[in-house]
């Protein structure tokens, strides 16, 4: 399939190659995948969904909830993100705090960060949230969103030590389950508005949410990338992520799952906060379209439900992505490609994009490649989208 000059311009701007154009592995990053099992992530799901005890401060620490509004647990829960990430000797970690919301209490985002080099003026996110549901009672929160706070741990201790043009973000949110995409100060949406006053260059945002479990009644263990409807992503970002999601499966030849771009523009996640201000996003999730995981927002969301042949894999796909749109640097000695990404464009929600649309050619009027550098940089620039609408949505 040809890709339009919309979706080059992306492709430019996102530096990835044109959809027919293969990817090259990097061996550094075919080593982090190898690293991918279930005794790198089982202990953390198990600290935090509390069927082991948590070291947080020096001393033993069992959850039992991670609700917003439980005060001590969540505390802790964000104490031991914070601690876990500091471990890893990266270039910052710090408390985002926000405040109460309509009725959603006040918290803290945990945020880590690799610096980057040649570009380090473009960020690329990686999110997962702590807090669980429901609110009152056992809330383990195993799989919702347990899961991804373990592989977004995991992307950040193998990617410490290395270096990547543009920085990356690792953020962990409160008050997911709060629905921060209809709000504008707690959790992900906070801390998505402060990015955009700030004029910050999010390129791409991935939110790793509910990764580990496979419905019985599925074919197959099926993982998704939720983006927007092409009509709702101008810019073709989101379609840009999922189509070098789908490269990249086959390039280190990932084994083990199905996967599936799904432009349905479903927001019910932290990713939502940032199709708000008009970054590019997505969300990482285990078959979510047509089977859900019965045990959200349960007592029984525990690990021991877990798929593990559908978990590791797809915590997999996410680290290659995020190596790939972080553009890992290549050394001296390596003959991988160090820009080995592709695709663009496909969107939705009721949120809106960047304003404007791409300034699309006729075919056979293709500019030069500096110029579509040039233009899609401009399209993916420092603007902010208007405020989105309020969505009535609720994720069950």
């Amino acid at each position: 399939m040809i890709a339009s000059t919309c979706s080059l311009l992306m492709l430019a701007a996102l530096d990835l190659p044109a959809a027919t154009a293969a990817v090259t592995p990097d061996s550094r990053v075919i080593e982090m995948l190898e690293g991918v099992s279930r005794e790198e992530l089982e202990p953390v799901v198990a600290d935090l969904s509390g069927a082991t005890p948590a070291t947080i401060g020096g001393a033993e620490y069992s959850f039992t909830t991670r609700s917003s509004s439980s005060g001590v647990p969540i505390d802790m829960a964000e104490q031991y993100v914070f601690e876990q990430l500091s471990s890893y000797g990266l270039d910052s970690v710090v408390y985002h705090e926000f405040p109460p919301e309509s009725g959603a209490p006040p918290g803290r985002n945990v945020i880590g960060q690799i610096d980057g080099t040649t570009r380090a003026d473009e960020i690329v996110v990686l999110g997962a949230h702590m807090d669980s549901y429901p609110w009152n009672g056992a809330a383990p929160g195993a799989d919702d969103d347990a899961s991804g706070v373990s592989a977004t741990l995991y992307v950040a201790r193998s990617f410490a030590g290395h270096s990547f043009e543009r920085t990356i973000r690792f953020a962990f949110f409160g008050d997911e389950e709060n629905a921060p995409w209809v709000c504008d100060e707690i959790g992900s949406a906070g801390y998505a508005a402060r990015c955009a006053d700030a004029g910050e260059d999010i390129v791409a945002m991935i939110q790793a949410d509910a990764i580990a479990y496979d419905p019985p009644e599925s074919e197959a263990r099926i993982g998704e990338l939720v983006t927007r409807r092409p009509s709702n992503d101008p810019g073709g970002g989101d379609q840009a992520i999922a189509e070098l999601w789908l490269e990249l499966i086959e390039a280190y030849g990932i084994a083990g799952i199905e996967p599936q771009h799904v432009p349905s523009g479903n927001n019910w996640s932290d990713h939502g906060s940032f199709w708000n201000q008009g970054y590019p996003a997505a969300l990482l999730v285990a078959e979510e379209r047509d089977h859900w995981n019965p045990n959200w927002h349960s007592a029984d969301d525990l690990v021991s439900t877990f798929t593990w042949p559908l978990y590791v894999p797809l915590t997999q796909s996410y680290l290659a992505l995020a190596a790939h749109l972080a553009v890992i640097e290549a050394l001296p000695e390596d003959t991988g490609s160090r820009d080995s990404d592709s695709g663009p464009e496909t969107n939705d929600t009721g949120t809106p994009g960047h304003e404007g649309g791409c300034g699309c050619v006729a075919p056979g009027a293709w500019p030069p490649l500096a110029l579509l550098t040039l233009l899609g940089l401009w399209l993916t620039g420092r603007r902010r989208a208007a405020p989105a609408r309020r969505l009535s949505a609720q994720r069950p």
